[in-house]
């Protein structure tokens, strides 16, 4: 008798599913909180570099949560759901407490982007209820089906829980960090050849 049987997947199949969505999540949260909050950005170049990648970071979890829902995996509507109420709640605390010396500086981000933001949540907080009330609720799905999306929330779950972790442990490395095959991998300022650091 094979191994892998429909109740034995299933206690595999929908922690995975919602590990995965619920980094998501994590991820649009965090986009969004950021992105919303209006930072002073009068003294650097062009407004700065982390705008826009963090732009592309939640464009990428917004996608992967679309992902998620065009192939019905659990929890992704309750995830498209809190990923609509999150830029509404961060953008209406920020249209009522935007800073009062908007004239005066330049900040990263205006009331009427933030209205913009705002409404983009609306649509997935729209589109979330919409498919909560018109899908059913069904019985367990085949072993294939519970297969292919396991293996698509495996790949959302690397990307959005490795991905990070990957960057933390690059920030975290000394200065001039080298490996022991002699890659370099922090940026070395100086000539001093005392100054390396071998890592693992």
């Amino acid at each position: 008798m094979s191994v892998l049987t429909r109740p034995n997947a299933l206690w595999i199949y929908y922690p995975i599913c919602w590990l995965a969505v619920g980094s998501v999540v994590l991820h649009s949260a965090f986009y969004d909180w950021y992105l919303l909050t209006p930072i002073d950005v009068g003294g650097t170049f062009m407004g700065g570099m982390g705008g826009q990648l963090f732009a592309i970071g939640w464009v990428a979890a917004t996608v992967a949560l679309l992902l998620a829902l065009l192939v019905r995996m659990p929890g992704a509507i309750h995830a498209c759901i809190l990923a609509g109420v999150m830029p509404l709640a961060i953008g209406v605390w920020w249209q009522i407490n935007y800073p009062d010396d908007a004239e005066q500086r330049i900040y990263s981000i205006s009331p009427h982007e933030i209205g913009s933001a705002m409404l983009i949540g609306a649509v997935l907080l729209g589109l979330g209820l919409f498919l909560r009330s018109r899908l059913k609720k069904q019985g367990a799905p085949s072993l294939w089906a519970m297969i292919a999306r396991s293996v698509m929330a495996i790949v959302i779950a690397s990307v959005f829980i490795g991905v990070p972790i990957y960057i933390a442990r690059q920030m975290s490395l000394p200065h001039c960090a080298f490996t022991k095959d002699g890659q370099q991998l922090t940026v070395c300022l100086s000539d001093d050849d005392n100054e390396r650091v071998i890592v693992d």
